[in-house]
């Protein structure tokens, strides 16, 4: 019986491969929501198990998210991730994540990976998508809400699809949080980035606003965002209902995942029966593949929610192992014969 192995891949041969080129990963995901919104995939609920608030006063969950996606990539597979706010005050991150690749004719695993890395990158650049298609194409300014990991591919991201966003802003209740990323992201990117301590102002004139928090009650407005803003809304109950429903279009990565989750404020809202499918404007695979179209006046107000898919993780994953297998970076693991 033939031998087989498993390749491994730490996070260190990962950055090696080149786990941290955005415009890549914008690729990566922007071709998952075309083939998700098609015929060619299978991209069933994310499970996610959580620990109670109340007895450990925090978000903590293990979530499991399988996916098989055809096309060029033609590859399955499951990213585990778990998440405690709490470990970053033991020097921890807040996530880690494991993606395994399973060859989609034998079922054999080929592949495990650190997640960790491509799950902040892919998340970035699914809202890097939905500013390039969603947005105005001369945007100038941007404001993220939030100074950790995720807004900072949030904002690389953007800035990736967008080069004329010129004038970026970033609030945390955290100043000196807030003041360290505006260092750190101006000189990553090229740009100017701020950071203000009353977001309101900003927002009101951004053309693009972000929010990668992990706040539990809303710290965006309905009379903060105007006509022509895009709104990308990637953390949870970050926004209030009126925020929502004053949009012209609203969009969503998979909708029915949202709903099913039940993580954002438009999922609660969805249950409730206050946002009703006939205000669904689309996916926004359809909106990639054509099939409706995306932003069609600069006086447009678009939101955009994504609760994530664990094939964006397959797809970058499965680009990476290919590079592996070419450069020979890695460990291969006895698995069995």
């Amino acid at each position: 019986m033939e031998k087989h192995t498993i390749l491994y891949l730490q996070d260190k041969d990962l950055h090696e491969l080149g786990v941290d080129d955005m415009a890549a990963t914008i690729r990566d995901v922007e071709m998952t929501f075309s083939l998700a919104a098609g015929e060619d995939s299978l991209t069933p609920f994310k499970v996610a198990m959580e620990w109670p608030v109340e007895k450990y006063g925090s978000q903590n969950r293990i979530n499991a998210m399988p996916a098989y996606l055809g096309g060029e990539v033609n590859m399955a597979g499951v990213k585990w991730i778990g998440s405690n706010p709490d470990n970053v005050n033991h020097g921890l991150p807040r996530a880690s994540a494991l993606t395994i690749l399973n060859d989609p004719v034998t079922k054999l695993p080929v592949c495990i990976m650190d997640g960790t890395s491509i799950s902040a990158m892919r998340t970035g650049a699914a809202g890097g998508v939905a500013v390039k298609y969603l947005s105005k194409p001369d945007s100038k300014v941007l404001l993220v809400f939030g100074a950790g990991v995720q807004s900072r591919t949030q904002l690389e991201a953007a800035c990736c699809v967008r080069p004329s966003l010129t004038e970026c802003y970033v609030y945390d209740p955290f100043t000196e949080k807030a003041e360290a990323f505006a260092r750190e992201m101006s000189e990553k990117l090229g740009v100017s980035v701020t950071a203000v301590t009353d977001p309101k102002p900003v927002c009101q004139k951004a053309d693009v606003v972000i929010t990668a928090t992990v706040a539990s009650e809303p710290i965006l407005h309905s009379d903060w965002v105007s006509p022509g803003c895009t709104y990308v809304h990637i953390g949870g109950n970050e926004c209030t209902y009126g925020t929502i429903l004053k949009a012209d279009k609203i969009v969503f990565d998979v909708w029915r995942d949202v709903l099913h989750r039940q993580g954002s404020t438009a999922a609660v809202m969805g249950a409730k029966g206050l946002l009703p499918d006939s205000r669904i404007y689309a996916d926004i695979g359809d909106i990639i593949s054509g099939k409706k179209p995306g932003r069609e006046s600069d006086k447009e107000y678009i939101y955009f929610n994504a609760v994530g898919m664990g094939a964006e993780d397959i797809a970058v994953g499965t680009r990476l192992y290919r590079k592996a297998l070419e450069k020979g970076v890695g460990m291969v693991l006895p698995y069995w014969g």
